[in-house]
């Protein structure tokens, strides 16, 4: 079999522009001074409108030059955090205004404006052009092996909890989220340490989408069976009403196949992109509906509605988190990054790793009942860190290190460095939502690139 490098010199990722950039400060600028001062939901909608404006000026600017200018880490963490805060605000959120007050909506507003200024500055700070990744291929083969082990140890979990009986993983899996017997305790133990390695079924959505960019290299079998195990991770993702992982695989394997289809033209990308992301936004609002009721077999239910879009609300938490830090709870300090670094580490090899937050999400807005999770993007989180300041230095740090993951999507001759980078999304997507997830979804796109340090030099492949 040959090798997968192909013609990739259209898959090389290109370094952010100055005008985009440019763009988005003015308008994230023109956005704040035009806030109103009527009520949340008007500030929020006003805040959404004008950040839309910006993001979709910058993106057209940047679509100029050619379809994979806008596949960049820097462009997913920008339209990530906006769905994650303003997006749901283009559409009526009357609940808003009894929810958050008008002084508190500002102060949240502010911190979101700021930490796409972060963002958006931050990915300018990188100025080196090399690749951080050796530029090694995969073979054919040797990419589909890696897709079935990935599938195998992912899903290992699963399969000893119902003793490898097909029917019964798809029967539990229609069932309600955290009934499984697969599950994972809250502090979990030795056991746990085997449902970690289920992080592994990230990597089969970029892997299948450069496998079907590259289609013609793989045998029907292959494809089948890659069809096959995508459909079931599309299921159990769908069916527990995992929204943000629904879209992060959908993301990870569009990624992986643009970057990897030879002669991909704008017009097509459109056609495609545009109705998936339509697609995504209905199956948001259907997901938590059937999270909501309790599982897949809500989808019966005519009680159902869809008369707006409702993400998490994260501009009413993040703006509510300004009632209560400083001026009731101190600012929590290095204790959420210390947290996020250290959550990847079984218990079962440290008994005495800490528990949580001294104060969480949920606790300081009053909804903590030890089911409830509320979300505040890494923004909140960032505040509740260090105030204003964190929310600046945040952004620049994920701005920052979105420019330097672009270097590794510039290796147009390697298609191990284009499925490593597309994996990385997944990562990237992810820390917009949340800081404390950060470090353990690196831990796929970590595995990617151990694989192609020790393993892939040694398997008779290409080294250039």
């Amino acid at each position: 079999m040959t090798e997968l490098s192909g013609s990739l010199s259209a898959g090389a990722v290109p370094k952010s522009p100055a005008v985009p950039t440019l763009i988005m400060v003015v308008g994230l600028a023109l956005t704040w001074v035009a806030l109103p001062s009527t009520d949340a939901e008007s500030i929020f909608g006003t805040a959404a409108i004008g950040v839309g404006v910006a993001l979709l000026a910058a993106t057209a600017v940047e679509a100029a030059a050619g379809v994979r200018a806008l596949i960049r880490t820097d462009n997913l963490m920008l339209w990530v955090f906006y769905g994650l805060t303003l997006l749901e605000f283009l559409f009526p959120q009357p609940d808003v205004n009894s929810s958050v007050s008008i002084d508190a909506a500002t102060r949240g507003t502010g911190i979101v404006l700021l930490a796409f200024f972060g963002l958006v500055l931050g990915r300018h700070l990188i100025s080196t052009r090399s690749s951080p990744v050796a530029p090694v291929d995969f073979k054919p083969g040797h990419l589909f092996g890696l897709f079935l082990f990935a599938f195998f140890v992912g899903y290992l979990h699963i399969f000893i909890a119902i003793n490898f009986d097909p029917i019964e993983m798809i029967t539990q899996m229609a069932r309600p989220r955290f009934t499984q017997p697969w599950g994972r305790g809250k502090l979990g133990d030795i056991s746990a340490l085997l449902y970690e390695l289920s992080l592994l079924i990230y990597l089969l959505p970029p892997i299948a989408g450069f496998m079907f960019a590259r289609a013609k290299q793989f045998s029907v079998l292959q494809k089948s069976i890659v069809i096959l195990v995508l459909s079931l991770t599309f299921f159990y993702a769908f069916a527990q009403g995992t929204r943000n992982v629904v879209g992060t695989y959908v993301i990870a394997m569009f990624g992986a196949y643009v970057l990897s289809k030879p002669d991909l033209k704008l017009k097509r990308l459109l056609m495609v992109g545009v109705p998936l992301a339509v697609l995504l936004l209905f199956v948001s609002t259907l997901m938590l509906e059937l999270r909501s009721a309790g599982g897949i077999s809500s989808l019966g239910n005519d009680q159902r509605q869809f008369d707006t879009l409702y993400i998490d609300h994260n501009m009413v938490n993040i703006s509510n988190l300004t009632n209560v830090f400083p001026d009731v709870v101190d600012y929590l300090g290095l204790e959420i990054p210390i947290q996020s670094i250290i959550k990847p580490i079984p218990r079962a090899l440290w008994p005495g790793k800490p528990e949580g937050l001294s104060t969480s999400i949920e606790a300081a807005l009053g909804s903590f009942d030890g089911v409830t999770t509320l979300a505040c993007t890494f923004a909140g989180e960032a505040y509740m860190a260090f105030g204003f300041a964190g929310v600046l230095i945040a952004g620049l740090i994920f701005g920052a290190a979105a420019g330097r993951w672009n270097q590794v999507g510039q290796d147009r001759n390697s298609s191990f460095s284009q499925i490593l980078y597309a994996s990385g999304f997944l990562c990237a997507a992810m820390s917009m939502r949340s800081l404390l997830v950060m470090v353990p979804f690196m831990l796929p796109t970590l595995a990617m690139w151990v694989i192609g340090k020790f393993w892939l030099p040694k398997a008779s492949v290409d080294v250039r």
